[in-house]
This record gives structure tokens, sequence and C-alpha cells, in this order.
């Protein structure tokens, strides 16, 4: 059947169901399914687009950032930098109320390292560029007005040591400094079950540095074994269309 417009109620006695058919084999295979009994479910995730992830499924090299919730409720979390490996990242947008939730998960051994300076960036290694681990805007994120920071897995092989910082400049590179940072968490040596909690304070409520970056607070250069991180950055959504 062709593309059909309908003008008015549709009924079915059975469930409803969004397919793609393969060209070669013929075979259907069911993306999205409206319930008879009620509800629905999301059976597959496609490899391109906004996706809604499903229970034992992904959503491929960019992990589930670009996916989860996007079309729901229509907030896309921006990016990564290219200087994160995706393997070592996955963010979450949620808006709540007139709160907007954005969750940044990293394990610090999909692929990243520590720096031979004290305050250098965690990235990459090899000094790979933008190497934020998050771009924050009015739009997605709210304003930002809470940060919190936790260690679910003790860092190992890599500086423990690891600090939150925001900067201007997309390209800062691993292994190197902020070139415009202003320090939002000095953490210390970090431990399993760390947590601290803080205000955003004013340069990152303002969104003046909007770029967040991952130091380390001693010289140890020297990719990680192990690491688990939680940021969660609460954001009041003022504007109600969310950019």
């Amino acid at each position: 059947m062709a593309t059909t417009t309908f003008n008015g109620t549709v009924r079915s006695d059975g469930d409803i169901k969004a397919t793609t058919k393969n060209t070669t084999t013929g075979a259907f295979v069911d993306y999205a399914v409206i319930k008879a009994a009620g509800g629905m479910e999301i059976e597959k995730v496609a490899s391109t687009g906004n996706n809604i992830v499903a229970a034992g499924t992904s959503t491929g090299t960019n992990n589930a950032s670009l996916g989860t919730a996007a079309t729901i409720f229509k907030v896309t979390p921006n990016d990564h930098g290219t200087g994160i490996a995706d393997d070592a990242i996955n963010t979450f947008v949620n808006k709540i109320g007139g709160l907007i939730y954005t969750t940044i998960l990293i394990d610090l051994h999909g692929g990243l390292a520590s720096g031979g300076a004290a305050n250098d960036i965690i990235g990459t290694d090899g000094g790979a560029a933008n190497a934020y681990i998050a771009e924050l805007t009015t739009g997605v994120n709210g304003i930002p007005m809470e940060v919190e920071f936790s260690c679910l897995e003790v860092p190992t092989g890599g500086d423990p040591d690891i600090n939150l910082n925001c900067g201007a400049t997309a390209t800062d590179a691993e292994n190197a400094a902020i070139s415009s940072g202003t320090e939002i968490l000095n953490n210390g040596d970090l431990t399993l079950g760390f947590y601290v909690s803080a205000d955003a304070g004013s340069t990152l409520a303002a969104l003046t540095k909007k770029y967040l970056y991952l130091t380390t607070g001693d010289a140890t250069e020297a990719a990680y074994t192990a690491g688990k991180l939680v940021i969660k950055i609460t954001g009041a959504a003022f504007d109600y269309n969310n950019g």
C-alpha cells in the first residue's frame, strides 16, 4: 500500500505496527508497535536519526547520547568533542517539569588518558583535540544551577586526581592545559563512592564558558585501566520550547 491519509479516527482490532521491508528477502522488521492491549513498544533502534532505545538494544558508535528521549521530549543532547572516544562516554538529557537533567557517564577505560602535567586535560590518548565531555547550551541543558560528581569505580592507570572545569574553547586537547578555563570542582584523588554537589557558579550559569573538561590534579601521563564517573547537571528550563 502506498502512503494513505486518513481523516478521522483510525481503529484496529489488533496491533498497529511501523515496519520496514528487506528488499532482498522480503522479510519485515517491526520498529514500533502500538499494542491493542494498551501501551507502545519500540522494537528496534535505527542506525541513523533520532532513536528511542528499547531494552537489549544499542544505538552504535555514539552510545545513547543522541537517541534517548530525543523523539519523545524533543531534547537532543549536544555531542561531546572528537577528543573523547565514543566508547568512553554516554550522555542523557531529560526534561521534567521546569528542570532539565543532563547526566554524563564516563568510562575512563574506554580509551582516555591523563596528561604529563598538573591540570592537563583528560581525553583520547595522543593529544587529541576537542577533548571536551559536553557542550552546554540553554536550549538543551537549561540554565545550570547545580553540578554533581560521583565515582563508581576508582581510576587506575592514569591519574586518580580528577577535576571538572569549564572553558570557552572547544579545541583544547588531551595532555594540554585549558586555554581559558574555570575550575568548577576540585576533587582530589577519587575514592570509591566519592560524591560532591556544588552550585554551578556564575560562570557556568551564564554559559560564558560552555565546554566541560576533565583535568588531572597531578602529572601522570598514562592511559586509564579503570574508572567510572557520573556527572549530573541540573538546569532550569525557562524557555518552554527548550530551544
